[in-house]
């Protein structure tokens, strides 16, 4: 009884953790469906750390690095979220972005 007591438990919070995963990656999915989408012309004649501008611009609400990176992606500007990151750090010391939580950015 203690055993299949323990097992049913551990298989609990596997799913506790399975669901957790799950419920992340709808949000995230809804995130990039709400997520404006900008046109290759927009930004294809910016420096990166103007197209970033111009993506967080864009955003009605902070943006974290893989929003940003996906935006720049999905607008012909292949980036990942170390690559963003090295801007935003630029951006952030010059005031054009403003972190308002952790991992989360807006234009200034």
């Amino acid at each position: 009884m203690e055993r299949e007591l323990h097992e049913a438990e551990r298989e609990r919070d596997l799913l506790g953790v399975r669901i957790e995963g799950l419920r992340a990656q709808r949000d995230a999915l809804r995130r990039l469906v709400e997520a404006p989408v900008m046109q290759q012309r927009e930004i294809k004649d910016l420096t990166k750390a103007e197209a970033i501008v111009k993506v967080l611009q864009s955003s009605e609400r902070p943006m974290g690095l893989g929003e940003i990176a996906q935006a720049l992606t999905a607008a012909g500007r292949r980036t990942n979220s170390n690559g963003a990151s090295v801007y935003l750090d630029g951006l952030l010391k010059a005031g054009r972005v403003v972190r308002v939580r952790r991992g989360q950015y807006r234009a200034a």
